[in-house]
Formats: structure tokens, sequence, C-alpha cells
């Protein structure tokens, strides 16, 4: 296959300097090969070999001719002897003048996040990076701005208390800039999860609800018993509809009698068909995705408040998929009570489903027991295809006394 064109003159003495600033044991020169494919037509290689030439008087690099090198007029390769006159020739600043710079303004910039020992060796590891002319979390020195941003974010989400708050106005408040931690989630996430390993999530966007980041103000969709009396509210069951609740309301609300069982729902269109097409006496619960953590604090509270009354069994209902079964795990340990997942069988996915486009996280939930792990184990093989939840109608689970409402209208 043909290579690219496009070789210039600079372009290889940068390669030089690019190699020199690579921090490892040399036994020879720094060398570089150079390939005429590249350089295309006569008019470029003339423009090429005017560079190099001028490097070499500069003092730079000595050229060194290919075999038949007298008679086609190439050169073979280009050896660095100088660095600091090929410094001065191409006017360009040593990746260690630049990386000092970066890490002054960095210093000036985020004092206060610098007193984080955390985010005080992530600073040191940045600027080594860039000594070497490496990026770090993609970064290079010249977005200093950038990386400063990302760190004074990812301080502000350490040291968040309280509610959550969307992701928005946390990022305009924090660095006056309502979408630069949108931009940056990513490298926000990572130094999220590198300071709290066991902060729950695989995806930017799950460990960012998981540390209380979310993209909207959540409410709690909630069918079933419940009981609330407030100044505020007074609620006495929620009929055969759902309701939406906020984090202060569910955390006061309790059930007036027992259910037969919980379930939980990833998905909005899936919990409002169930809500609406299956009767009987259970608590529904809408995750909404990975939850948010104060829609998880909620689920919590009422799964607790059930189970105080009679031990109702758990159900999961979701994709079948790495983020469903990460959803699912998340949800399981948050209870502290196994979950049954429910029209999750790999059956459904081999009957319905489609291939299965990411692995993500769950080498690491095939170790775990019981149906999350067993999902997960199957996820992990060459037959596994994904299910999203929608391609399928609401069902109760079996042995449960729930009917349907539209047979019994």
């Amino acid at each position: 296959m043909q290579q690219s064109r496009g070789l210039t003159g600079e372009g290889l003495l940068n390669l030089l300097l690019d190699r020199f600033e690579t921090p490892r044991q040399r036994a020879r020169d720094i060398t570089q090969a150079i390939d005429y494919t590249r350089i295309g037509g006569p008019a470029a290689q003339d423009e090429f070999h005017r560079v190099l030439q001028d490097a070499e008087r500069a003092g730079g690099i000595v050229l060194e001719r290919a075999r038949l090198g007298r008679f086609t007029g190439e050169f073979a390769r280009a050896r660095l002897v100088d660095a600091d006159k090929l410094y001065r020739f191409l006017v360009r600043s040593p990746a260690g003048e630049i990386a000092d710079v970066a890490s002054r303004r960095i210093g000036e910039t985020i004092p206060d996040v610098l007193k984080d020992p955390f985010f005080a060796e992530v600073e040191r590891e940045a600027i080594a990076a860039w000594r070497s002319n490496k990026s770090y979390l993609g970064l290079s020195p010249a977005q200093v701005d950038t990386f400063s941003a990302v760190m004074r974010l990812a301080h502000g989400i350490v040291h968040l208390t309280g509610r959550d708050v969307d992701h928005r106005t946390f990022s305009r408040r924090t660095v006056k800039d309502s979408k630069a931690l949108e931009r940056s989630e990513g490298r926000i996430a990572q130094l999220l999860k590198r300071r709290n390993a066991g902060l729950a999530g695989d995806e930017p966007r799950e460990i960012l609800e998981a540390a209380g980041i979310v993209r909207r103000a959540h409410l709690l969709q909630v069918k079933g018993p419940l009981r609330l009396s407030s100044d505020a509210l007074t609620i006495e069951g929620t009929g055969e509809m759902f309701i939406g609740l906020p984090w202060a309301a569910a955390q006061q609300a309790t059930l007036m009698k027992p259910v037969d069982y919980i379930i939980t729902i990833e998905n909005p269109t899936s919990f409002w068909r169930y809500c609406t097409e299956i009767g009987g006496c259970y608590l529904a619960l809408l995750s909404d995705g990975f939850p948010a953590r104060d829609v998880l604090s909620s689920m919590v509270h009422l799964v607790k408040a059930a189970r105080t009354i009679t031990d109702a069994p758990i159900y999961h209902w979701g994709d079948i998929d790495a983020g469903g079964v990460r959803i699912a795990a998340h949800l399981e340990d948050a209870f502290g009570i196994p979950v049954l997942l429910h029209q999750m069988q790999s059956q459904l996915a081999l009957e319905k489903g489609t291939s299965l486009q990411s692995r993500q996280g769950l080498q690491r939930l095939a170790t775990r027991t019981g149906d999350v792990g067993e999902l997960a184990r199957w996820l992990c093989t060459d037959e596994a295809n994904a299910l999203e939840q929608e391609e399928l109608d609401p069902t109760a689970p079996a042995g449960s006394n729930a009917i349907a409402l539209s047979a019994r209208q």
C-alpha cells in the first residue's frame, strides 16, 4: 500500500528532537531514515533538501548519503549531533522548558487544589510526561488551562457534599464554564476512579452519576402502596399509576402494607408500560439507567421500608448487555440483597437480540454469584447477544399475584 505523502524537512527534524526528548538509554546516536516516497515531486524534494542542508550548516545534524546518493542526490538518513543548535534552528523550545512554564501556570491557577496530595501527584505526573514530550490525559502542555479546569472540577466532585447537582450548574459554579465538565468528562471520571477505585460505574457518565453529578434533576418514579404525610404532601398509595417523588419526599415515605415483590426497572418506557399494564401489589422503582446518587438513596430507603414489613423478593428488569448487568450489580450492592433478574434470560437475547457491542466491566462481574454473575459470564462468551428491554412486552415475575390490567379492563 502506498504510504501517505507529506514529509517535510521541518517534520523530519522535529522527529529527531521528539526522539531526543524521550527519556531512554541509548547506545547509538539518534538517526532518522529518510523515506522519499513520502516527500512528493521534484519541487518538494528540493525544498526538503534545502531545509536539511541549512540545518546541517547550523551544526544541528549530519546528513548521510545513500549508497547511490552521489548519482541520485538522495540522502539515507539524518543524524542528530547537537540538539541545542537544532532547537535554535527550528525556533523550538525544549520540552523541559515548556513543561516548566506549564508547571508554574498550574501552580498559579489552582494552588488550593494542589494542597491535596492526590492532585499534587497528578500534577507531577503531568509535568513528567510533558518533559518527555508526551501527552497526559490526552492533553499537551499547550492545553494547560484545560488541564487546570479538569483538576479543579475533579477536586470539586471529590469534595462534593449534600445533594446531587446537575453537571452544567456544577461546572459553571466551579470553573465559570457550564460545558467544561461535559467536554472533559472522560478525563474527570478517570481521575475520580483512580482516587476511589470503589466508586461505582465503568463508563464516565456512570462514574459521575455515582459521585453526585447528574445530567438533570431526578425524581424517583415509583408505583406501590406508599404512605407519605407532610405539610406539603399527603399520599395514600399510587393506585394503578405511578408518581414522581423528589428526594426529600421519598426519604419520608413508608409503605401502607406488605408487597408481593419489588421490581426495579432500567428504562422509562418499560417502567411506564409495566406500571400501567401489570396489576397486583408490588413496589416498582425506576432506576433511569445508572441511578443518580439521590435516586439510589431513595430506592434503598423504600426497599428497606418494604422489606421491614415482609421479605419481599427483589427483581431487576433491564437491557441484556454490559451496561444492564453493571446497573443490576450496582443495585444489588446498594440493597445488600441478592437481585433476581427478570426478563433478562440469555435465551431471549439469542432469539430477539443483536450482536453485543461492548463487554466493558463484564470480566469483573463474572466472578459474582447469583443471576448477575451468571448473565455476566454468558455475555463474555462468543455466542452472546444484546437485547434492549423495550423489545419485550412487560410480564409479571413467575409466581406473583400480578394480573394484566389491560385484560382486567
